[in-house]
């Protein structure tokens, strides 16, 4: 007899994510991922400023609002064929490590360790399960390295605010650059919190993952998924010093190959949007809402690269960089996410080596009456684009693929079901009343639908199972 299972929320930051999964002889034999939340960025910002989308934007995510700000001031870029200096590009890259860093230490220690570990002290981010199969001393060393955690993700947004202004929701990267100028002082800062950072990522973020993954080695073998990987590119195309981590490239069954963003559409068969048509290229198209759509059943759009879908984020991008070789499960991509750390600090490192004190990146600017531009980027989630369009020096067109977009997407018309939906077909669930493994695989993508204060209160669950 199968029985269907509705978990809401799923992520742990944000509740506007729905899972819906069928599950017959113990084994998912139909999902579907939703997301219950329109926001409309792209219509609020017409008519507005285009200088305004840097700021405006990143409102979108509270966790990943400087991955946004680079991606508007990227396309905005492109629109006004300003070139940034390489000094401009160096600054504008180590805020976005920072977001890297916070990201990667959050994700790992307050979203998935919960998964896996019993949280001592911890009333707030419970799991729904009861497998927990650490040994006593390693559970505790983990559970004291959580609470720890805290305070290096925290430090990583101190980084970003010694440049950015404020964290989250930055002042500081902008066209060319950064609006700021870095200090002699300010980079011995960041050199020492940064050192720090790398510590706690080497002696225990590293570890911790390596210990959890021997004790549930079976996810190895789940959450793979279609298999197919994108990445815009990340730390890449620098004049001086080339590429740091990977170019933009896409994987699958035919190898790796360039990537060639004319073949980049969304579909919009199952979201609940309307357009004279249902595929488009993102330069095309913004569609209007429709809740009542037929056969709809999230907010999430379908990007497609070739017809096809793709996973996008660290795993992606440890594999195409060649960094990575082990696989694709859900087990490879939360290892990915705290080695892709230990990448980023690197980077960071080096770019912080090269900087000039007191080098001022900005200029004016002058708004062309009609431009197009569009802005692509890797952050800490994957794939990230922005597309706009300039009128009457006004913003007249802009839209957004947000990288959870690519792994949460709806299926298509083509039969091809969502990355994260195909990542849990098939999976065996132990016990369909406590099903661990639907969490442990989805949130091995760190989903963000968005980002929202969320309020606990003693005595109110936070999650809600239901079983059918």
């Amino acid at each position: 007899m199968s029985k269907r299972i509705v978990i809401n929320p799923l992520t742990r930051i944000s509740g506007f994510m729905e899972i819906e999964v069928v599950v017959d002889q113990n084994q998912v034999v139909d999902v579907k991922t939703k997301g219950n939340l329109f926001r409309g960025f792209e219509q609020m910002l017409v008519g507005r400023s285009p200088f305004d989308a840097v700021y405006f934007t990143q409102r979108i995510c509270g966790i990943c609002s400087a991955a946004h700000s680079m991606a508007s001031s990227i396309a905005l870029e492109d629109a006004l064929k300003v070139a940034p200096s390489e000094q401009g590009k160096y600054l504008r890259d180590i805020i976005h490590c920072c977001e890297f860093l916070q990201n990667h230490i959050r994700h790992f220690y307050q979203y998935t360790v919960p998964d896996f570990v019993k949280i001592e002290g911890n009333t707030l981010l419970q799991a729904d399960h009861n497998d927990f199969r650490l040994p006593k001393h390693v559970n505790a060393a983990i559970s004291q390295h959580y609470f720890e955690s805290l305070e290096l993700s925290r430090l990583a947004h101190q980084m970003l605010a010694v440049l950015g202004g404020k964290a989250p929701h930055n002042h500081g990267v902008f066209i060319g650059g950064i609006t700021t100028q870095a200090t002699a002082e300010k980079i011995v800062h960041l050199d020492s919190i940064l050192q720090k950072i790398s510590r706690f990522i080497d002696e225990k973020m590293i570890p911790d993952v390596f210990e959890i993954a021997k004790y549930y080695p079976e996810y190895y073998r789940l959450g793979g998924g279609y298999g197919n990987l994108l990445t815009y590119g990340a730390f890449h195309h620098y004049k001086d010093i080339e590429t740091l981590y990977v170019d933009p490239l896409v994987y699958t069954d035919k190898g790796i190959e360039p990537f060639n963003e004319a073949k980049i559409q969304e579909k919009i068969e199952y979201s609940w949007y309307q357009s004279s048509t249902t595929s488009y290229f993102p330069n095309e198209s913004i569609p209007e809402p429709d809740r009542t759509k037929q056969k709809a059943y999230s907010w999430v759009k379908a990007p497609r690269y070739d017809n096809l879908p793709f996973e996008v984020g660290p795993l992606a991008r440890l594999i195409l960089s060649g960094e990575y070789t082990n696989g694709i499960s859900a087990m490879d991509r939360t290892i990915a996410r705290a080695l892709e750390a230990k990448k980023i600090a690197g980077i960071m490192k080096t770019l912080l080596d090269l900087l000039i004190p007191n080098t001022d990146v900005q200029k004016k600017y002058e708004l062309p009456d009609e431009a197009i531009g569009r802005g692509l980027v890797d952050t800490t989630r994957g794939a990230l684009g922005h597309w706009l369009k300039i009128k009457d020096k006004k913003i007249a067109f802009y839209q957004i693929i947000t990288p959870s977009t690519w792994d949460f997407s709806t299926r298509d018309d083509n039969g091809y079901l969502g990355t994260a939906e195909e990542a849990l077909m098939g999976t065996p669930i132990q016990d369909p009343e406590n099903p661990a493994e639907i969490g442990r695989i989805l949130r091995s993508f760190d989903p963000c639908m968005s980002c929202a204060t969320h309020v606990h209160r003693p005595g109110k669950e936070i999650k809600t199972i239901q079983v059918f």
